[in-house]
C-alpha cells in the first residue's frame, strides 16, 4: 500500500477484487456496479477490529452510500487525503471545486495544516475516475490535533472561503475526539457537534478530556 500505518477515517482503499467488500446486508445493485467499475472504498467512522476496517461505498448519486467492511488482507492500495494534494487536475476547467483546491493550498500551508481533499474531489483524484461535477463542493479534511479557538476558526474559514470562491467549501476538522465542522466551530460557542465512531454527540471541548 502507498500509505504506512493504520488506515484513518477518510482514507481511500482499493480492494483487491470488487467482491472483497464484506457486509451484513446484501449489496444493492448500484453498489455492486460501482465496485465493479471502481473498486475503491472510503474509510468511515465505526467499530472495526484488528482484521476489518469499516468502509463505505460511493455511488454515482449523493444519496447512494453503503456501509461495509474491508479485510486488511484484501486492500491493494491506500491513499490518504494528504497524499492527494498536488498539481492542478486535468478537469480543473470543468469542475470549479478542483480549481479551488489549488487556491486553498497556500492558505493551509501558511497556517501549517495537515490537510487534503475528501468527498467527490478526493475520490476522483485517488481513483482517476470522474466523480466531481460542476456543482460539487470542495470537501476539505484538516487533521487538527491542537486546540483551535473560535476566533482562529473564524479567521481560517474566512480565508478558505475567499480562496475557494466561487466554489463552495465544506471543512471538517479531525480532532482527537472526532470530526468537527469548521463553520460550526467558528459560528457558535461550545458545545459543538462531534462525529465519533459511536455516532454524533455534543461536546464542550473536542480537544479536552472526556465529557462527564
Amino acid at each position: 500500500m502507498t500509505s504506512h500505518g493504520p488506515a484513518r477515517t477518510h482514507d481511500l482503499l482499493r480492494l483487491s477484487t470488487p467482491g472483497a467488500l464484506l457486509a451484513v446486508t446484501p449489496l444493492p445493485a448500484w453498489a455492486e456496479a460501482a465496485l465493479r467499475r471502481v473498486p475503491w472504498v472510503v474509510v468511515r467512522r465505526g467499530a472495526g477490529s484488528d482484521d476489518l476496517i469499516p468502509v463505505g461505498v460511493r455511488g454515482p448519486l449523493r444519496a447512494q452510500r453503503f456501509a461495509g467492511f474491508a479485510a486488511i488482507g484484501a486492500i491493494a492500495d491506500r491513499r490518504s487525503p494528504e497524499e492527494l494534494v498536488g498539481p492542478a487536475h486535468g478537469r480543473r476547467d470543468a469542475v470549479p471545486a478542483v480549481t479551488a483546491l489549488t487556491r486553498v493550498a497556500p492558505v493551509l500551508t501558511r497556517h501549517g495544516r495537515r490537510w487534503g481533499p475528501g468527498g467527490s474531489v478526493g475520490f476522483e483524484l485517488a481513483t482517476g475516475v470522474p466523480a466531481a461535477t460542476p456543482a460539487s463542493d470542495l470537501d476539505l479534511i484538516i487533521r487538527q490535533d491542537d486546540r483551535l479557538d473560535r476566533r482562529a476558526a473564524g479567521d481560517l474559514l474566512a480565508a478558505l472561503i475567499e480562496a475557494a470562491a466561487p466554489a463552495r467549501i465544506d471543512v471538517l476538522l479531525e480532532t482527537p475526539r472526532g470530526g468537527v465542522c469548521l463553520a460550526e466551530l467558528a459560528a457558535r460557542p461550545a458545545p459543538v457537534l462531534v462525529r465519533t465512531a459511536g455516532g454524533a454527540r455534543l461536546c464542550a471541548d473536542p480537544w479536552g478530556a472526556e465529557d462527564g
